[in-house]
């Protein structure tokens, strides 16, 4: 379903382009300003693409064929403190979905990033103390040869 993108362009005070864009993504609204403005990279100008929901755009043509006003825009102001010392509490942040700890192994088997002193990393650095080489040591527990080298560099391994 196509959206509807509002797009402004400017370059210092000079507005290069406005106006609306109806796309797919916001990626060939992205591209359709290039082609507009004549440039390649938009380095150099500042522009926003602002997606305008569509329920929105229906809802206001409704109120404005119906007759009736404009839905609210402006926020309503928040409540006066009735104390001269009360600062109003800040707004809570949205909750985020927790990731899982570096320590747990991921149900296929293959190890997380276990924390400092963990067996398998003393066993990671035992082999590579043996081998000195950070691919076969990854190579035989089933790691990237960078998190290896990485861990190594962290715990000064090399001393």
């Amino acid at each position: 379903m196509d959206k509807l993108y509002w797009i402004v362009c400017e370059e210092g005070d000079k507005i290069l382009y406005e106006g609306r864009y109806q796309a797919r993504t916001r990626g060939a609204a992205l591209k359709f300003l290039k082609e507009q403005v004549g440039r390649t990279c938009l380095r150099g100008v500042v522009f926003t693409i602002t997606e305008i929901p569509v329920p929105l755009i229906r809802e206001i043509v409704a109120e404005i064929l119906a007759g009736g006003d404009l839905p609210a825009t402006e926020p309503t102001p928040p409540p006066a403190a009735t104390d001269d010392t009360a600062t109003p509490e800040p707004a809570p942040k949205p909750a985020r979905k927790s990731k899982p700890k570096p320590a747990q192994a991921s149900s296929d088997g293959k190890p997380g990033n276990p924390g400092f002193g963990d067996d398998l990393w003393q066993q990671v650095r035992t082999h590579w103390e043996e081998c000195r080489n950070y691919r076969k040591a990854a190579e035989a527990f089933g790691l990237s040869h960078h998190t290896v080298k990485t861990r190594a560099r962290r715990e000064g391994w090399n001393k």
